[in-house]
């Protein structure tokens, strides 16, 4: 199962459907979210990712601290297409587990 450390507290898992999502969710230690993407609120997803400064979120697709993103949804967007990257499988649903 890979996943992506969003920031040093949480991380984002991705499943293309329902059952797989509520397999994987049994086995995690700390579920802080578990739903589907389209779900998903701007100030969710705010919560979860790391942050620059007041206004500004990773992009995840970049190691450097350039071109980041301007809205936490954004964000978490492109920590989904990393992931995609990763499974090689569409993020339907999503899990947020703490690592602590």
């Amino acid at each position: 199962m890979n996943h992506i450390d969003l920031n040093n507290t949480y991380r984002l898992y991705a499943f293309p459907d329902y059952w797989s999502m509520r397999a994987a969710r049994d086995k995690l230690r700390r579920v802080v979210m578990a739903k589907e993407f389209k779900e998903v609120k701007e100030i969710e997803a705010k919560h979860y990712v790391e942050r620059y400064g007041d206004y500004a979120y990773k992009n995840y697709l970049r190691a450097d601290k350039k071109n980041l993103k301007e809205s936490g949804l954004k964000s978490l967007i492109t920590a989904l297409q990393a992931l995609y990257k990763l499974n090689g499988y569409p993020a339907n649903y999503i899990i947020i587990a703490g690592l602590y």
